[in-house]
């Protein structure tokens, strides 16, 4: 159970939306506050060092101005650094202590624009932190007018020269040679320093989860609100069977992708019902039109049955008729379904010679055909479906000489003799009463037959303009009934498919 709840947590969209909004911001916010950290220590201690070379510039430049105090008089303590040089404290202002290194020498020329030109290139200097450094180290080490050293440990001798007694590091030492026998070095403590970056830190400890829990929540509630009408979709969506397909889901107003599914979902429900609703009176009609063969069947055996004289000759001949109709009807209605499908084999078939095969079977009426002028042009190879065009056109002519007079034509309109026109049309035109133009549409329905057909011995079954169209929409045509030249009905096939000629 608790491991179902799990899955179907970590499973929701609304949660793994959240997830990943609150991760990606808690890393970009460790980033930032990793960032920040580091340019704050490092402006921070950038103006440190700023200050401690201006306040060694401004005492190198007054020594070399005055010059070197009396050692006598000079600030205690005093102490040897070896080799004859004396450290002693020259300057405390403002709490910033400065100790000169002197070996007594006398500065030489240019040493004051030396210093003045030098303040502005202040480099780090080496060491080895944990090791107690000595003023003289210090100096000796220097490879430019100012050298720095950050969390140096300095021996005891130094540190009190420095006023460092009783502090602890990490400690900024900045010294500066004057000239070769005199240098000038200060410390600063960076204790200041490691406390406003230990309160920021501590700060950022609580203000990021904090951060990151807020963005996530927003999130959570966001991504809640806008899959709320999804919910709306899925609940009305699974109310909908197939006794209900007349029900549409609700489309929100404000035009986003959900409207956008919601739109497709009802467009989808439209399609399925027409669907449902042709099949539904498809079954209704084939089932009517499928009776009624079988009723006569049946009919004629029973009453032949019953009658001892009975002429089995006549009665089979009346079964076989019917039993034909019943097969044509059953074929149109495979047909159908086999148009209906996807996919349909197609080959190349001689449309002149399909054209031919109809006009040549039996009809109650003779059917001529007018072939293009074109020789080149006359025997057209169509790719598609051979059989279900040749049994459309059958069916096309067939109605024709039906309702034809004495004449029914059929005509093959190759289209432009253009490379990129691919459209093929047959014209089946008869003498007869023709269609009226209010009835045209209609008759392309299944199993729609006009008053004056209504009869059964006309033969037709209002299935046949169906079957047609049917056909050359599955070839990317269609059919259309307008007025012959004939004075009856013209019937054209169109199918756009690619052809070539033979």
């Amino acid at each position: 159970m608790i491991r179902h709840a799990i899955r179907r947590m970590f499973g929701s969209v609304r949660f793994r939306v959240a997830l990943v909004a609150g991760t990606a911001f808690a890393i970009t916010l460790i980033a930032v506050s990793v960032l920040l950290l580091r340019t704050l220590e490092s402006r921070l201690i950038d103006d440190i060092r700023s200050a401690d070379a201006h306040a060694l510039q401004t005492q190198a430049v007054q020594l070399l101005t005055n010059g070197l105090p009396d050692k006598a008089t000079g600030n205690p303590p005093q102490v040897g650094a070896g080799d004859g040089t004396v450290a002693f404290t020259i300057g405390a202002t403002g709490g910033q202590v400065i100790v000169a290194t002197a070996d007594g020498s006398t500065p030489p020329t240019g040493a004051l624009d030396a210093v003045v030109g030098g303040a502005s290139g202040a480099t780090g200097a080496s060491g080895t932190a944990g090791v107690a450094v000595t003023l003289d180290q210090l100096h000796e080490t220097t490879s430019a007018q100012f050298s720095t050293q950050a969390a140096v440990p300095i021996d005891a001798t130094s540190a009190r020269l420095l006023g460092l007694q009783g502090q602890t590091g990490p400690f900024l030492m900045s010294s500066v040679q004057v000239y070769p026998g005199l240098s000038l070095t200060t410390a600063s403590s960076l204790a200041e320093v490691d406390n406003t970056l230990s309160t920021t830190r501590t700060v950022l400890w609580y203000v990021v989860p904090g951060l990151v829990l807020l963005v996530s929540g927003f999130a959570w509630l966001l991504v809640g609100r806008a899959l709320r009408p999804v919910h709306a979709l899925t609940a009305r969506a699974a109310t909908i069977s197939a006794t209900s397909l007349h029900e549409r889901v609700p489309v929100p107003p404000v035009g986003d992708e959900v409207s956008d599914l919601a739109t497709t979902i009802n467009s989808m429900l439209d399609r399925i019902e027409t669907a449902d609703q042709v099949s539904r009176r498809l079954v209704s009609d084939a089932s009517h039109e499928l009776r009624t063969p079988i009723t006569v069947m049946r009919t004629e055996l029973e009453v032949a049955r019953r009658d001892p004289d009975a002429r089995w000759h006549d009665v089979s001949s009346n079964v076989l008729t019917e039993v034909d109709r019943l097969q044509a009807l059953v074929d149109d209605l495979l047909l159908l379904a086999r148009m209906s499908e996807a996919g349909s084999t197609a080959a190349p078939f001689s449309l002149l010679d399909t054209v031919r095969d109809v006009a040549g079977r039996r009809r109650a009426v003779d059917v001529d055909v007018c072939e293009p002028d074109d020789a080149d042009r006359g025997d057209l190879v169509v790719l598609g479906d051979g059989d279900a065009v040749q049994r459309a056109l059958d069916h096309v002519v067939a109605n024709a000489a039906r309702h034809a007079t004495s004449r029914v034509e059929v005509m093959i309109d190759p289209g432009a003799d253009d490379a990129h026109d691919h459209r093929v049309t047959v014209h089946v035109d008869d003498d007869g009463p023709g269609i009226d133009p209010a009835d045209r549409a209609r008759v392309l329905q299944r199993f729609v037959r006009l008053d004056e057909a209504r009869t059964r011995d006309a033969g037709g079954s209002g299935i046949g303009l169906a079957v047609a169209l049917d056909v050359m929409t599955a070839h990317g045509g269609g059919v259309q009934i307008g007025e012959s030249t004939l004075g009856g009905a013209r019937v054209s096939l169109t199918m756009c498919t690619q052809t070539s000629h033979a």
